[in-house]
């Protein structure tokens, strides 16, 4: 095999590349890693998902 027996394979959402692959191999819809799975890892998670669906972060302190 040379290089010419691969073609590039591009996400289907953002036409970021992902890699290559045998020329005659077939994939449906292929999703980069970001595209896949956008929530980040770890401790990061927890202000993505409290900035993503709360717009205002002052409503999440509570006053007493």
């Amino acid at each position: 095999m040379n290089i010419y027996d691969k073609k590039s394979v591009r996400c289907s959402k953002c036409d970021r590349f992902i890699g290559e692959i045998d020329y005659d191999a077939v994939v449906t819809l292929p999703k980069c890693g970001k595209c896949a799975n956008p929530l980040p890892e770890g401790d990061d998670k927890v202000q993505y998902i409290v900035s993503k669906f709360n717009k205002n972060p002052a409503n999440l302190i509570s006053q007493t």
